[in-house]
């Protein structure tokens, strides 16, 4: 079974309302399956085998801010959102701070069970 990640959260903010996940430029597309296969975790993608072609399945199982799959591709044939727009999500959720109270939170657990 796929886990859906689109109706969890991301530092607070619904998923769906990011719209960070991989587009493809299918003219630059050579079907090497890099992508297909770097993303097996999350499953973003699904396989086309008459096309020999990756498709983007599930959009928002897409790890926020992971862009693994573009930088892999032989041909940039995979696009996402410029980092500025990543920036302000990350500010509009307030992750850095949300970040480091969770960091505090574990080295207290860590320096109280030692």
């Amino acid at each position: 079974m796929i886990r859906d990640y689109s109706k969890t959260k991301w530092w607070g903010i619904d998923r769906r309302k990011i719209h960070w996940y991989p587009i493809i430029d299918y003219e630059r597309c050579v079907g090497c399956g890099i992508c297909f296969l770097t993303c097996s975790g999350r499953v973003v993608y699904d396989w086309d085998f008459e096309r020999m072609k990756p498709i983007v399945a599930r959009p928002y199982n897409c790890m926020v801010g992971c862009d693994t799959c573009a930088k892999m591709c032989p041909r940039d044939a995979i696009l996402f959102p410029p980092l500025g727009r990543l920036r302000r999500w990350r500010d509009e959720a307030k992750a850095i701070v949300k970040a480091r109270k969770k960091i505090e939170e574990l080295k207290k657990k860590l320096t109280s069970s030692q």
